[in-house]
């Protein structure tokens, strides 16, 4: 098992061991959907309610915190063979509708949880439109596969108001223009 994937299994089951939930998300979540891309951290949006437990976990786990802010928690590896991990934090409406329709994946014979694609479509916009984001190309070119590999439209009402609150008219026609 490669580094990422052992790091990615050793966080699940201590999440499960507390009983606690997540949804994978970033180029994991893309590869867990069908589209492997190499990733260099593990994304996980998690619910504000459980901030102070995952924390603890990561800690527990050997990570070092590096960064947080209201929405976003950054833990660097330290000396723990971990690979970086990085936390979205949501409030709880937003986690529950996230969460109802969240799809179950296996990793290693773990079970674990993505959102639904539509929706990781929307937090690669946001992911997209950072000021800080590195490499919002790779964000794009998900979103290019994760339409193509469900048989997305923007033309779909639900997913076109998705992208326009997500990322507006130039999203839109990005995507649009993507998908020729």
């Amino acid at each position: 098992m490669n580094p990422m994937a052992s790091s990615l299994v050793a966080l699940l089951t201590r999440a499960a061991e507390r009983r606690l939930s997540c949804l994978v998300i970033g180029g994991n979540a893309v590869g867990l959907l069908g589209f492997p891309r190499m990733t260099i951290d593990i994304d996980l949006l998690i619910c504000d309610e459980t901030r102070a437990a995952w924390k603890d976990v990561l800690q527990k786990l050997g990570l070092r915190l590096l960064d947080e802010v209201d929405a976003f928690i950054q833990f660097e590896p330290g000396d723990s063979g971990m690979a970086p991990v990085d936390l979205m934090i949501v409030d709880a409406a937003t986690w529950e509708k996230l969460w109802a329709a969240a799809r179950p994946v296996t990793v290693a014979s773990l079970k674990a949880f993505t959102p639904r694609p539509e929706h990781l479509i929307a937090l690669k916009l946001h992911a997209a439109s950072s000021p800080t984001r590195r490499k919002p190309e790779a964000d794009w070119e998900d979103i290019r596969e994760i339409m193509r590999r469900y048989h997305l439209t923007a033309s779909d009402p639900e997913l076109r108001a998705m992208i326009l609150r997500y990322g507006g008219q130039n999203a839109l026609d990005r995507i649009e223009s993507l998908m020729k």
